[in-house]
């Protein structure tokens, strides 16, 4: 998977970079295939908010859709790890429902082909 990782108001290291990287691999099981995925991270540090100071926002693309999970956190690994887990969340939410479907489309032509065995 192609990624873009972009800082507001905080320096991207190294460290944080292969943070980054491997907490998204646990969005790669959901996109197995697709060549042309693409996520982008934004990673900011907001010193006038109250509550959480660091913001994580994942945007990725794959397969035509958009998923979308923006948290925030008390330190930057603590925003990274919630974003990454909703993004996995609604990855896993679409992958149920795709599934859900087929298995109701086979379902019905199961039905279908019965009903026509039946009548012979």
């Amino acid at each position: 998977m192609n990624h873009n990782l972009k800082g507001t108001g905080l320096q991207i290291t190294d460290e944080l970079r292969g943070y980054v990287e491997k907490r998204l691999t646990g969005a790669d099981k959901f996109i197995t295939g697709d060549s042309t995925a693409h996520a982008d991270v934004e990673l900011e540090f907001s010193q006038v908010r109250d509550g959480g100071k660091y913001r994580a926002e994942f945007n990725l693309s794959a397969g035509g859709a958009l998923y979308r999970a923006e948290e925030w956190g008390s330190t930057m690994h603590e925003a990274i790890d919630i974003s990454v887990a909703a993004l996995i969340n609604e990855l896993r939410r679409t992958k149920k429902k795709h599934q859900h479907l087929v298995r109701r489309g086979a379902s019905a032509i199961k039905d279908m082909v019965r009903g026509f065995r039946d009548r012979f």
